[in-house]
């Protein structure tokens, strides 16, 4: 609130409607992913009837996974056309191509309404998603970044993660809600299109909130880049590789404590269909109170030095809180458990939106950042959920979600360490050059 109190009357009222205006894409964008995955049993009976439980729970995460290969298409082409075009462009752009996705999948006709024709539509439904989703958050951190004012870059920018949270809560309270009050035969029937036809309830909202902010002062004042993708390839390849690396932690705990959670805790834990929902109402809590904390403290202390205690707080407690899970599998355990290992996530996630902005240069800042932030949760993320389901089945381990979330950890430290030494070079180079002037 400190950050609040420094600004006059009317700034505070310009920067509610800047960050007003990107979370609403982002909430959108991830709640009907985890509505996705929340419904993700059910839709594998609606669109996937192949006669087994298991394979047809693997069809659709495949079908999560699948859909977020197209993602990076979406990262080059509207993050390309943001950096040419500009960011409330583009912000406009993916906030409809969201609602196309969504009333797609709402609306699909079922495996025995139209056969294979329902899954192909719900699968082009997921594909639009992915599409717009690629450009959705390159975009909306640049707005944020570049409006926001000098030393507060990580506070502001930061809300792109509370986005996140906000979505998760929504999510997790429409799937509590309408798994409690509709029998497993009205949910099979038509119960689950209701939390896709909920999220479209976002988009009127979103177009009007974008429609009143105005273009960044930056973008209006620098040259922009003709071609922002070779641009990228030719300057950024090393730190987009590092970048992505970093981020994958992100993306792992994102997915893995956010979406695969309830289906955890409902399978291996014994719990509820709604119980197992408590989890990812615990994880969005967190997810939307304690970024900005750790983003103000970034902008204090340095965003790698969060991003370092964060990663390092994951890695360690990982393990233990799914080995406490599985032995005193309890609804109070499992919500303790999964919202102190998401308070841990918010150490580096808090951090993260701002250190990747400062990364790349504005005239291809949209671009790198839509291609690190897409490439990671194409592999690390929307691939999470088939790959969890099928070492969990192939291995009978418990704790597969927790081996995952450790080794994209260590990967991440790897790349805090080639940061690091990064930086370390440049200082040593800056420190040479004022001496020989």
């Amino acid at each position: 609130m400190s950050h609040d109190l420094a600004l006059s009357r009317a700034q505070r009222g310009k920067f509610r409607r800047i960050l007003a205006s990107a979370l609403v894409g982002n909430m959108l964008e991830f709640y009907d992913l985890f509505i996705y995955g929340f419904l993700a049993a059910i839709i594998a009976k609606v669109f996937f009837p192949t006669g087994d439980a298991y394979t047809s729970m693997l069809a659709t995460a495949a079908t999560f996974g699948i859909s977020y290969f197209i993602r990076p298409l979406g990262a080059v082409m509207i993050g390309s056309y943001s950096d040419r075009r500009g960011r409330k462009a583009a912000m406009m752009l993916t906030i409809w191509l969201m609602a196309l996705g969504t009333f797609v999948i709402a609306c699909a006709p079922t495996y025995a309404m139209l056969g294979a024709g329902g899954t192909l539509i719900l699968v082009f439904g997921k594909f639009l998603q992915g599409f717009s989703a690629g450009g959705e958050f390159g975009s909306t951190v640049s707005f944020v970044t570049e409006h926001a004012p000098k030393g507060m870059k990580g506070y502001f920018a930061s809300y792109q993660v509370v986005g996140i949270g906000l979505a998760t809560g929504l999510a997790s309270i429409v799937g509590l809600v309408t798994t409690r009050l509709m029998t497993p035969d009205t949910l099979s029937s038509w119960g689950w299109r209701v939390p896709f036809l909920i999220g479209l309830a976002i988009v009127p909202f979103g177009y009007w909130i974008r429609r009143r902010v105005d273009e960044t002062p930056e973008f209006e004042a620098s040259r922009h880049e003709h071609n922002p993708l070779r641009e990228t390839l030719a300057t950024s390849k090393a730190r987009i590789a590092a970048a992505i690396g970093l981020y994958s932690l992100a993306a792992s705990t994102n997915y893995l404590l956010g979406v695969f959670i309830p289906l955890y805790a409902h399978k291996v834990l014994g719990l509820s269909a709604g119980d197992s929902m408590l989890g990812a109402i615990g994880y969005s809590i967190a997810q939307i109170f304690l970024p900005p904390v750790f983003g103000a403290l970034s902008d204090r202390v340095g965003r790698l030095t969060l991003i370092t205690a964060g990663t390092l707080l994951t890695a360690t407690l990982a393990m233990p809180a799914f080995h406490l899970m599985v032995a005193q599998p309890t609804v109070g355990v499992y919500v303790f458990c999964i919202t102190g290992l998401t308070a841990c996530v918010m150490v580096f996630q808090g951090a993260m939106p701002a250190f990747v902005a400062e990364l790349f240069p504005h005239g291809t800042r949209t671009t790198c950042i839509a291609i690190v932030h897409n490439l990671t949760f194409a592999v690390f993320g929307g691939l999470s959920l088939m790959i969890c389901t099928w070492l969990a089945n192939e291995t009978g381990s418990k704790f597969v979600p927790a081996w995952y979330v450790m080794v994209t950890a260590v990967l991440a430290l790897g790349c805090i360490l080639w940061f690091r030494l990064r930086s370390q070079s440049a200082h040593i180079e800056e420190s040479r050059a004022l001496n020989n002037a």
